[in-house]
């Protein structure tokens, strides 16, 4: 299981790719303590190497994602970890900003520190250029499958030597092109059509529906029985429930002490029916004045469809 904070160290990785794209950078590393006869190490959040040896630097990065300042305590633990295992430099990031009594060491540092803040902007600091943008999640949930009846052509239950189903809804028997393999539930989200049902407001509707396969249908259904298929037909209802959302994403500065932002943070998280979800994209201005997306984070426990487009359309 993934620790608190693991998706900002991952999203501070993917930035400094892209501030050092020559440099080896790494994410969750044990680096040897020098001092250890007994061979222990020390946990670095993101490591950092430029050059190569013997003339490589080594720049640790720990990442603090809480709704609190880094304690002076915490950071005299990040000071101590860059002697233990002999690195050059220390860059700290942080959701909150740093308390004075750290600005002060760092100012005593020379360049030997960095602080790095991760500051949700206000409107008026949102630069006038961006697109902000907008996430719009869909997900359909097939609720029951009732009063199934399969059926098949004269003479084939003796032929194949046909039982009665036992499969599970979302078992993949089934088949419409006699290749691909689909359960009962896929042929239900087929018949919805999710990307058609778009309600007006954010909301959840529900509505029910019924599926038949005659065997004298150009549309044909298949079986799997015994590594055959067989032409089958259906009929059944089911129950569905669709969830709709649309959330302006909020937007975060990665911010350098006396450099500005270096890169932008977009973020939404949405808690939905069917459990959290949550989508993270850094951006970074390329020296053309353009915007980049560098990646995507997404966290999620179940299937999910969305799309992140530009708020003023």
């Amino acid at each position: 299981m993934s620790k608190p904070g693991d998706d900002l160290e991952k999203i501070v990785e993917i930035i400094e790719r892209s501030i050092s794209p020559g440099a080896k950078i790494e994410h969750n590393v044990f680096l040897p303590i020098l001092t250890s006869a007994e061979g222990h190490t020390a946990q670095c959040d993101i490591v950092i190497r430029n050059g190569n040896p013997p003339r490589e630097t080594l720049t640790l990065i720990e990442v603090q994602d809480r709704n609190s300042k880094v304690d002076i305590n915490t950071f005299r633990g990040w000071l101590g970890k860059i002697e233990d295992v002999g690195a050059q430099h220390l860059i700290c990031v942080s959701r909150k900003d740093f308390p004075s009594s750290i600005k002060e060491k760092v100012s005593q540092s020379g360049s030997k520190i960095f602080l790095i803040t991760l500051t949700e902007l206000p409107p008026e600091r949102i630069p006038l250029e961006f697109i902000r943008f907008i996430f719009q999640y869909r997900h359909l949930d097939i609720k029951s499958i009732r009063n199934v009846r399969p059926f098949v052509a004269p003479g084939q239950i003796e032929k194949f030597g046909l039982k009665p189903m036992s499969h599970s809804f979302d078992e993949r028997v089934w088949s419409l092109d006699g290749e691909n393999m689909i359960s009962l539930l896929d042929i239900c989200r087929r018949k919805i059509k999710p990307e058609n049902i778009t309600p007006v407001t954010s909301g959840y509707i529900e509505g029910s529906n019924s599926l038949l396969f005659n065997l004298t249908d150009n549309e044909r259904l298949f079986y799997s029985h015994n590594g055959k298929l067989v032409r089958m037909g259906l009929e059944y209802e089911f129950e569905w429930g669709f969830e709709y959302a649309e959330i302006p994403m909020s937007i975060a500065s990665y911010e350098q002490d006396k450099h500005g932002a270096l890169a932008w943070l977009f973020e939404v998280t949405h808690k939905s029916k069917s459990g959290f979800i949550s989508v993270k994209l850094p951006v970074v201005k390329l020296d053309n004045g353009n915007f980049e997306i560098l990646d995507s984070i997404i966290n999620s426990q179940f299937e999910y469809a969305f799309e992140i487009i530009p708020a003023n359309q």
